[in-house]
Formats: C-alpha cells, structure tokens, sequence
C-alpha cells in the first residue's frame, strides 16, 4: 500500500521568479505586491485599463531587452504594413480587447493571466510589432458577471473598434463575450469557461477548449494517481455556480470508471459555493461517506484556488487525510502553500504547462525548448510588470494565448484581416508557446489530452518525474498522456456505477 498524503504542521515560503538580469533567480516575495497595494496595467484619464502601447507599469522597462523576451517569428522588420480594412487595424496599429474577471466572487484568480498577455504584447511593440504594427491592449474588468461580461464586451467590438479578443479569462459566467463574438464574428484567443464561449465557432483556447461530452481519460491525473496510489475510493468537489465546474466533476467521475472498468467507489460529490466559508460539514459528510477501511481515498476537486485552500484546510482541521488531494491548475499559485497553514502538503497539481521552478531546479543545459519560452514569459513579466502577481496558474495559458494571436497574425504579414486570421488558425498545425503549454491544434477546438504533475513537498512545488520526455512532439514534457472519450456516453450506459444520477441527467444530453 502507497503512502497517505503528509499533513504538516507548518510551510515555508518556496517560489522562484526570474529577475531582471539573465538567469540570476530571486524569491517570489520580492516581486509580489505590497499589502494593499493593486498594480494593473495602463490607467488612462477615464479610469479604464489602457492600450499595452502606454507606459510600461513601474516606470520605464528594466532587465533583459525586449529581444530577449520575444518568441521567434512573430516580429519581421522586413515586413512593411499598409491599411486594412479590418476594424481595429491600421498601418501602424492593431487594437484588441481583453475581458477578465479582476475583481467579483474569484479574486486574485486570473491577474496573472492578464499581466501575461499584456506583457507578451508589450514586448513585442519594444522589439518592432507585428509587421511593424504596435499592438493596443484594452483591458476591461468584469466582476465576473455574465452580463457585465457581454457589456464590456460589447463597447469593446462598438465603440473601440477592436479587431480581436485576446486573453480573455473570466468566471464563474463568461458567456457574454461569445455573445458577442458570435453576432460580429470578432475571433477571441482565450480560456473559455462557459459552454456558450467553448462551444463558440470563433473561439480559440489555448492550451484547448473545454467540451461538454469529451474528456482525458487520465483526467487530472486521476489515471496516473490512481494507479500509483492504489486508489479505492474517490470524493469529487465542484462549483455550483458553474456548470463547466459541475460537468467536468462529472466527466471526471466517468473516466475513472471506465478507466477501471466499474471498480472504483464515487463515495462522496460535493457542490460549494464560491462564496462557502466553513467547509468544515462538507468535510464532516465526506468522512462518513468514504470509510478509509474500504480502501484508499482520492479527492479530486474542479473548483478555484481560494475554494481548494478552504477544503484543504477543513480536512486537516477534522483529521481527514486521504492518500491523494488533487486539485486542477487553478491552484498553482503561491497561496495553495502560504495561506493554507501546511493543509496542502503532500497535495498534487496536475497542470499544462512547464513549471516555473524549472528554472532553477534543472541545469540549464538540461532545459528543453519550452523552459526557454518560461524564461521569455519571466523576462517580459519581470521587464514590464516588475510588481506583479504571481505567474502561476492562468499566467501560461494567458502567455500562450497571445503567443498564438501573434503567430497567426505575424502570417498574414501586411494583409492582416478578420479573414486571414481564421484561416491561419483554422490551417496551423499544434501550437504549444514554443513547448512551454501543452501542444493542441486551434482548428480542432478540443482540450489538451496530456500534463505534467507537481507535488507540494516542504512548503514547494516539486515536479514529479521531471526529466521524463515521453510527451507529444512539441511538448515532450508533458508525459501524462490521455486520450479523449465520450464520458457522457460512458455514464448513461452504465448509471448503475454513479450516484445521484437523477440529478446529473438534468445536465446530460446522451441519457
């Protein structure tokens, strides 16, 4: 029998950022913000977030040059651009939007998927634009709300004339934006976390998209976990509030039954709030319902940071330690180990980028070629945002999202159209930020079908296997691979093996 997961007492403070100069690392506290100060990007006159050509946040930009934080092939001086009739393009401009959920219910949640966009952006204005186009950002908050969404959203396309949503994060409702992009045909690179913008044809994720009856069949590294921890028993939490929260607990659920062909117990579903306080019922539930005498337990929970912190802490407290705690990526942030008291060591993160601690826990001349897109990603946080937030969790994505804007827009050269970008998206073959996301391929609209995993191990992040390169080409750091199955299929054809079904066909479609 494997090992449970350690509980400890107490955590110190491990998380590395790049400074300024080279490869030189620092502690993350250096770089984190002030109490109560708020670094965001441009403020213009009227309050609202301005264009990535404004002034750099903190002052004039430090640190490596802006060269040196540029992806290859998305700047070419010898393109030269001209007019376009695109709205939000000129000769010397391209105007795009982004709509994030900055304040509302999940706070702190996507500041770093924001501060990544917009400085991949910056850095590409520095080195030369796109087709010597400068890129305007116009970052808009909204509290995430759905209707605020749609409405920010909408001046966005009306009033601002932008050409393209790029980086978009919000939740728990951001189905205004696909809206939107749906009735003006505006494409938008970002994570979508509603069905509505998932499911939107001119939408695009990066690393992928959700979908309602598709999942990895390694979900979470549930396949993995399992096996290595000889899991009996599984307790899945969700966000009520969220129907992509609700879905996926159940797609989860699916696949490790039919990864294990029926034998495994769901002991435990729990719906929270995002607003739950006290998880210490939910927890006091979960005890009764999944007796460690049965077998091993894993809880897997699709929930946000704040919410998985609560729970870890809620488990410690009522003595309840199961052998695996996997949350999704939403938790890879230095506060799933600073504000949780010890509750989360031992805890996995299954996740779809390459690991910041990389950069300081592998020998350079062991990195690969997406721990050089990190080093980038650091550089153009460190450079243009020097007090950001932390760059965990949505910070890849966001990093990602605006790489394959560029690319795709750095192919229609002077020509840069609606039209245009569509069909380089819709033709490109995987994209994976230079290795440093998960490969997936923009036509296909799926979600990634591999990860790798960190563990917390004495208050850090430590990456499990980290010198195994067995992934798909172009991410060969992501070893946990999956495969895609029809988990709704699953699970009305055999309904016997999961609880609650009643309820979950309200959500179903092939039942």
């Amino acid at each position: 029998m494997k090992p449970t997961v350690k509980i400890a007492a107490s955590v110190s403070v491990i998380a590395l950022v790049l400074v300024a100069c080279g490869s030189r690392v620092v502690p993350l506290s250096q770089g984190q913000l002030l109490p109560g100060q708020t670094v965001v990007p441009t403020v213009g006159p009227s309050g609202t977030l301005g264009p990535s050509t404004g002034p750099s946040v903190g002052g004039p930009a430090a640190g490596p040059s802006a060269a040196a934080t540029v992806p290859p092939g998305i700047v070419n001086a010898a393109c030269k651009a001209k007019s376009s009739p695109a709205p939000g393009v000129t000769a010397t401009t391209i105007k795009l939007g982004l709509v994030a959920a900055l304040t509302g219910p999940l706070p702190g949640q996507f500041d770093s998927a924001v501060e990544a966009s917009d400085s991949f952006f910056h850095a590409v204005n520095d080195a030369g634009g796109i087709c010597g186009r400068k890129v305007q950002l116009l970052i808009r908050d909204d509290n995430g709300n759905g209707q605020t969404d749609k409405e920010v959203a909408t001046k966005l396309v009306t009033e601002d004339h932008i050409f393209a949503f790029v980086g978009s994060v919000s939740a728990p409702d951001d189905s205004g934006i696909a809206q939107v992009s749906k009735q003006y045909k505006v494409p938008d690179i970002g994570f979508p976390l509603s069905w509505a913008r998932a499911e939107n044809p001119y939408a695009y994720g990066a690393p992928g998209q959700l979908q309602r009856k598709t999942i990895g069949l390694n979900a979470n590294g549930s396949g993995y976990l399992d096996k290595l921890h000889n899991i009996k028993q599984i307790a899945i939490f969700w966000l009520k509030e969220s129907e992509v929260s609700i879905l996926e607990a159940y797609g989860f659920e699916s696949a490790i039954e039919q990864q294990t062909n029926g034998a495994m117990k769901i002991c435990h579903e729990q719906p929270s709030g995002v607003l739950d306080s006290n998880y210490t019922n939910y927890v006091v539930a979960m005890k009764g319902d999944c007796d460690p005498r049965n077998g091993n337990i894993a809880v897997y929970t699709t929930m946000e940071n704040n919410s998985n912190i609560k729970l870890a802490k809620a488990m410690r407290d009522q003595g309840f330690q199961p052998t695996v705690f996997a949350p999704t990526f939403s938790s890879y942030l230095p506060s799933f180990i600073t504000d949780a008291g010890g509750s989360t060591e031992g805890a996995y993160i299954p996740m779809p980028q390459v690991p910041l601690e990389r950069l300081t826990d592998t020998p350079q001349s062991q990195w690969t070629p997406g721990t050089f897109e990190l080093q980038r990603y650091i550089n153009a946080l460190n450079r243009y945002h020097p007090n950001h937030h932390p760059p965990g969790s949505f910070g890849a994505p966001g990093w990602g999202e605006a790489g394959l804007f560029a690319t795709a827009a750095a192919k229609c050269g002077d020509a840069l159209t609606r039209a245009c970008l569509f069909n380089q998206l819709n033709t490109m073959g995987p994209y994976s930020a230079n290795g440093f996301i998960v490969p997936t391929t923009p036509s296909d609209h799926h979600i990634y079908t591999a990860d790798l995993i960190v563990q917390v191990r004495n208050g850090k992040f430590v990456e499990i296997q980290p010198n195994n390169r067995s992934g798909p080409p172009g991410g060969p750091d992501f070893w946990d691979k999956s495969v895609l199955v029809d988990w709704q299929k699953y699970m009305c054809a055999h309904q016997n093996q999961f609880p609650n079904m009643s309820a979950k066909k309200a959500l179903l479609t092939e039942c």
